[in-house]
């Protein structure tokens, strides 16, 4: 080798800007992955629960996310399983750090089957689920 401590510094120059992170405003270092909050809606046979419908609202203004007309693709696949998003890293302005409350209604054949309250904050990257269910059973 022509020179060992060349290649080493080579090597930890390229590690150091390979690195994928992003950096915001207040240096905080956020991965670049997307989170997405759900949940899982199933019978007392574990068999999941395709609802016709379902929305989450922000308790303190009222605003309605409705996931299905984000993306009919992933939302119609999720449903197939009984997943449904309740928040993404998209909608994180409308988190505070120390929590929102939303709720998530369910409705099966025009009858509102799930009502659940969530609290959803932020760790200024990411949404963070801070209280309420992710699993849910119903017909008990």
């Amino acid at each position: 080798m022509k020179n060992p401590h060349a290649v080493l510094i080579l090597a930890c120059t390229i590690l150091l800007l390979s690195c994928n992170k992003q950096h915001d405003n207040d240096g905080i270092m956020c991965t670049t992955e997307y989170r997405m909050l759900t949940v899982s809606i199933k019978d007392p046979e574990s068999k999941p629960v395709i609802l016709s419908n379902y929305f989450v609202k922000k308790t303190s203004t009222g605003e309605i996310i409705d996931f299905a007309t984000e993306d009919h693709f992933i939302d119609s696949v999720n449903r197939v399983q009984g997943i449904y998003f309740l928040c993404t890293d998209g909608m994180m302005g409308m988190t505070a750090k120390n929590g929102t409350d939303f709720e998530f209604h369910g409705i099966l054949d025009s009858t509102e089957i799930v009502f659940q309250k969530y609290i959803i904050g932020n760790n200024r990257c990411h949404v963070e689920l801070l209280a309420g269910k992710t699993a849910i059973v119903v017909g008990k």
